[in-house]
């Protein structure tokens, strides 16, 4: 673990990637260290962003406990070519409301940050999946903080602690567990986990990189959207009116079978990926 540059393939993050995937992977919550994590992103950088006023609604945004700050406060209209556009941050507002004990996040913050943008690109490469990064600031809890929102996710969570120190509640009422992160710490979230997520003893600042695969469902309508495109599908167009229904169902299967084995893994996978991206599912 070596410069920030270097902290983009899994095994920086989690160690032996064979031991994770046997052991961890879609199965249970798990805690790593990478030294090169706190180097990533700043809080400095997020209110320099904030500052520079390009942040716009709903790539930012300023809740606590799932209620959101008012779009009155935290937004403000320029004019931008000499047409008035709303919902640009109002740098100011969303400080307000920081320090009143709101949670500040920024989705898809690897669409503006080189080094986020790095890391994402490189683990989309080697996962094979889509992947996208959301950044969180949060300010310590008040006395009378409840835990936070219960939340879960039907993607695999990949948690970089940047900065401070989050505290995290995993798992159903009765068998929870806990987990602490400082500053290089990473935590690995199976889809599906409850959780909720408080700072602690100070402002923390951690990076969320969500990992979705493709499922059977995503690669089947691939393959089938192939097949309907296919010569032999244009091919029988003209002249399935007449075929019997024995007939039509014979060749379904023949030709269906024969598009399937003939399909190349990687194009497929590429293209179900693409589809999640094109989508704006994280």
């Amino acid at each position: 673990m070596t410069t920030v540059q270097s902290a983009q393939r899994l095994s920086e993050l989690v160690g032996d990637t064979g031991a994770f995937f046997a052991d961890v992977w879609g199965v249970r919550a798990a805690t790593f260290r990478c030294a090169a994590v706190p180097a990533l992103l700043s809080a400095a950088e997020i209110w320099d962003a904030f500052d520079c006023g390009l942040l716009v609604a709903p790539y930012f945004s300023v809740a606590r406990d799932g209620v959101s700050a008012p779009a009155a406060d935290i937004t403000v209209t320029r004019k931008v070519q000499q047409k008035p556009r709303a919902r640009y941050a109002n740098a100011a507002g969303v400080r307000r409301w920081f320090e009143a004990g709101c949670t500040v996040g920024l989705r898809q913050a690897d669409h503006w940050h080189a080094g986020l943008k790095d890391v994402v690109g490189a683990l989309r490469e080697e996962l094979r999946a889509d992947v996208r990064a959301s950044v969180f600031l949060s300010p310590p809890p008040a006395p009378d903080d409840a835990g936070g929102e219960v939340r879960t996710e039907a993607a695999h969570l990949f948690v970089l602690q940047l900065e401070g120190e989050s505290r995290w509640n995993l798992g159903e009422e009765g068998r929870r567990t806990q987990a602490a992160l400082t500053p290089g710490g990473v935590l690995y979230l199976p889809p599906g986990l409850e959780h909720t997520v408080a700072a602690h003893q100070g402002d923390a600042l951690y990076a969320v990189l969500s990992v979705r695969r493709p499922s059977p469902r995503d690669l089947a309508e691939v393959a089938l959207a192939g097949f309907l495109r296919s010569a032999p599908a244009e091919a029988i167009a003209g002249r399935h009116h007449y075929m019997s229904l024995e007939e039509k169902v014979g060749w379904l299967r023949r030709e269906l079978t024969a598009h399937l084995a003939g399909q190349d893994i990687d194009d497929l996978v590429a293209t179900a990926v693409g589809m999640h991206q094109r989508g704006g599912q994280a």
